[in-house]
């Protein structure tokens, strides 16, 4: 198999994640939000998330090959084709920080989307009590959704030297015992 291939089959599982989590977690308390209210303001914002779910859906289904390019997933890798009979453990801990730094940008941004509207919300407003809830706990579900896609992000783009630097870790605590 080639490595571009396993790429587009993650991504793909990815894209296919992120809807399948955005239906049935996010939306509904959306559709809560707006049509629990009586003046329907929070419509805009329904619509907006529901177009931007649909955009990062398209992205990773049918863009898969361009994102793979820009992200330069497919680079880092000894060989071009990868043999699952002889995988090592540098091929399998990169591989690992790829998914676990998709997993945690699927997982997180929809929650900094909608934490942002609500910040921006309260601040754009002029009356505090039409806050939709932001409280300070949503300041801090927001502050570690955003560390964690931070840190999704900085697994993805630097996957290789993080491995070469986790068995460079492991090496020598192996030496050391």
């Amino acid at each position: 198999m080639n490595k571009k291939d396993l790429f587009r089959i993650i991504l793909k599982f990815a894209g296919l994640y992120w809807i399948v989590i955005n239906m049935y977690n996010q939306l509904p308390f959306l559709f809560s939000l707006v049509f629990n209210r009586s003046d329907y303001t929070f419509l805009p914002y329904l619509i907006g998330y529901f177009l931007v779910c649909i955009a990062i859906f398209i992205i990773l289904v049918l863009y898969t090959d361009k994102l793979i390019d820009w992200i330069k997933l497919d680079k880092g890798f000894d060989e071009d084709q990868i043999e699952f009979s002889n995988f090592n453990i540098e091929n399998i801990l990169k591989l690992a920080l790829i998914i676990v730094g998709c997993m945690l940008i699927i997982n997180n941004i929809s929650i900094v989307i909608i934490q942002a509207y609500y910040f921006i919300k309260i601040n754009v407003t002029t009356n505090q009590s039409d806050s939709f809830g932001y409280t300070s706990q949503s300041g801090y579900q927001f502050t570690i959704s955003f560390f964690n896609l931070f840190i999704g992000y900085i697994l993805i783009t630097n996957y290789p030297a993080l491995s070469k630097f986790i068995l460079k870790i492991t090496q020598k605590k192996e030496e050391f015992q």
